[in-house]
């Protein structure tokens, strides 16, 4: 199954709401991570992002996937970026 890079972009106006629900969020990264979707993941170092490394379907199914996030669902990703990532290339 292909595998992708979801990178998520925060703004500092967002940190609390992120506080608020990083609980929820990180139950929904552990399910991931139990059905053997989710292989890494990471916020960035300087809080303003995270990066994910998952198996998908496709693009598109991976998008869908990640609009369920907590964080998604109450708004408080910038921006989010999903990218096929050449294994073994």
């Amino acid at each position: 199954m292909p595998m992708f890079v979801v990178e998520y972009a925060y703004s500092p106006e967002t940190s609390s709401g992120r506080d608020d629900h990083r609980t929820d969020h990180r139950a929904w990264l552990r399910e991931l991570e139990r059905r053997k979707i989710l292989r890494s993941s990471s916020p960035l170092a300087d809080h303003t992002g995270a990066t994910m490394i998952v198996e998908g379907v496709d693009k598109e199914s991976v998008e869908r996937m990640f609009a369920h996030d907590p964080f998604a669902t109450a708004h408080l990703i910038d921006q989010v970026r999903v990218s096929e990532w050449a294994t073994g290339a």
